[in-house]
């Protein structure tokens, strides 16, 4: 009988009814207790059982009631989130929409976080949980960084409840204009750790961006946008660079070729004639490099004539260049290495470096001479002293 025990007062009032008995609501506990094991219908696991039943059924009918006060909160909550205070219409508060965004949604993170997918998992949550679009703006401010959320307070007070028009700024925020959801769509790379399925969701959310900023809604739009980007790739860096603030917005290959077009034609207008001395062109002496395009009978095989340094070519003739000063004997039309004077000294020293060589050489041929001299003497000394000794022995 120890199993009543886990039932609560009401639980046992219902079960004594069911058996038949009239309980009192001023009954306690134990006298409830008394009540039913005296009872004649009493069965001790029959009676396990229902109180079981009744306990469940109690569970359920709480979790009920609970279920349909979060919906009534939440039904409030949309209500003064809303522009007018309407409350929202019942049809469109799903079951789900009990859950909160911010549990059905990770908070964004700028380092880590791509902006793209997620603003577009948001959406889709959003519709999954059957959140009115004007609440969406709402729901998204508690996922946004402090930084984010100050961008979004700056918003003025009509544009604060279109979700759009917040998606648009903090795009801009991070730059993700046309250009670069263009760059994303071209450049993406597909990491190990993710599938080919999340890869093709990645590619087409940035496609989709990249035609959506320039409003593309048909295949001749699509057509021209292609035949636009390919001629860019064939733009040079320094034209590029001229209409780099309109660049990513040109969807048009009639447009682009009308800007192009415009930029060589003032180009050509601005370019400056070169400037070309005419006492250079006049110079017999001196060699050119230049030819006309035109004149085929140039030499493929000459050279460049590089520029004399110290005195430019044009301000100069032979005439009246400098002489060369010698710094050994000051005289005027050589330098000092072909300075005649100091080639005779040179020429002196080599000759008597020659002689000492030569009485070096012959001196040392005289002391071989005498040395060899002295040795067969003492040869010829030393055989006779043995000699000597013998005969005396």
């Amino acid at each position: 009988m120890t199993f009543l025990a886990k039932g609560e007062k009401c639980e046992l009032i219902a079960l004594a009814t069911e058996m038949g008995e009239e309980p009192s609501p001023d009954m306690n506990i134990m006298g409830l207790k008394a009540l039913i094991t005296g009872s004649q219908s009493y069965e001790e696991e029959f009676v396990k059982g229902m109180l079981d039943t009744i306990i469940s059924s109690r569970k359920e009918e709480a979790e009920k009631e609970e279920r349909k006060f979060q919906l009534e909160k939440m039904r409030i909550e949309a209500g003064m989130a809303t522009p007018n205070g309407n409350l929202v219409d019942e049809r469109q508060v799903h079951y789900n929409s009990r859950i909160e965004m911010s549990k059905a949604m990770p908070k964004f993170d700028a380092k880590e976080s791509d902006t793209v997918l997620y603003m577009s998992l948001f959406e889709r949550q959003a519709k999954r949980l059957k959140i009115d679009t004007s609440d969406w703006v709402s729901c998204l401010i508690p996922l946004m960084p402090t930084e984010m959320v100050e961008l979004i307070a700056r918003v003025p007070e009509e544009e604060f409840f279109n979700f759009e028009y917040i998606k648009g700024i903090l795009m801009k925020k991070f730059k993700l204009n046309a250009e670069g959801f263009r760059q994303k769509f071209v450049q993406h790379q597909r990491t190990p750790e993710k599938s080919w399925k999340d890869f093709v969701y990645e590619v087409t959310n940035y496609f989709q961006g990249w035609i959506n900023d320039l409003n593309i809604t048909d295949f001749d739009g699509l057509k021209f946008l292609f035949i636009t980007d390919q001629v860019k790739k064939r733009v040079p860096q320094e034209v590029r660079d001229h209409f780099v603030d309109v660049w990513g917005t040109i969807a048009k290959p009639q447009d682009l070729a009308d800007k192009l077009d415009g930029y060589e034609c003032v180009r050509k207008t601005n370019r400056k004639p070169a400037n070309l001395n005419p006492k250079v062109q006049q110079q017999g002496n001196v060699r050119s490099n230049t030819y006309s395009r035109d004149n085929g009978d140039h030499n493929v095989n000459q050279k460049p004539m590089k520029q004399e340094k110290g005195f430019p070519r044009s301000q100069y003739d032979r005439k009246d260049r400098p002489k060369f000063t010698c710094y050994s004997c000051g005289g005027e039309g050589h330098v000092k290495k072909f300075c005649p004077k100091l080639v005779k000294t040179n020429s002196d020293q080599d000759s008597r470096r020659k002689a000492n060589v030569l009485r070096t050489v012959v001196d040392q041929e005289r002391v071989t001479k005498e040395t060899a001299v002295v040795a067969e003497v003492m040869s010829h000394v030393r055989s006779s002293v043995h000699q000597g000794l013998r005969g005396y022995l």
